[in-house]
């Protein structure tokens, strides 16, 4: 029997794959487990497009993100901080001025998606890791250096 994956199914296929399969897996499991429509008339040509669009989407946020991680990692901030006696920063280097000075440069990320386990307190050069997509992180490099 043939089916239209709408999941991805292991050693089966993944989801909007055309499959032929044994006619009682098909029903007993694909079908009433929601893994598959049977290929049959133009609601299972429709449901296949449907779930090409999706992977093609997917496979675009997909390629945005390398391309932004990319962008990041290229990036090298310096941020310069007010500075006491013997180089002691007054304050701190935050995920928040971290996020301002990407957006400055055209790289919109949220603070939450920089991974700081602490504030940067002190001068010197750091990688800072900015978690882009759920399956992709980059790192940037933070120069704090005096202001003046």
């Amino acid at each position: 029997m043939k089916v239209i994956l709408t999941a991805d199914v292991p050693k089966v296929g993944k989801a909007g794959d055309l499959k032929e399969v044994a006619s009682g897996y098909a029903r007993n499991h694909l079908i009433a487990n929601g893994l598959a429509i049977p290929a049959i008339g133009g609601a299972a040509k429709k449901v296949a497009d449907e779930i090409a669009a999706g992977r093609a989407k997917r496979d675009r946020v997909k390629a945005d993100s390398e391309t932004a991680a990319q962008r990041i990692s290229s990036t090298v901030l310096t941020l310069g901080v007010k500075v006491g006696e013997g180089g002691k920063l007054f304050g701190s280097v935050t995920t928040k001025e971290i996020a301002e000075a990407l957006d400055r440069r055209g790289i919109e990320v949220d603070k939450h998606q920089i991974l700081l386990d602490e504030p940067l307190k002190q001068l010197g050069t750091y990688k800072v890791q900015v978690k882009v997509a759920a399956h992709l992180v980059a790192e940037v490099t933070v120069v704090v250096e005096p202001k003046g």
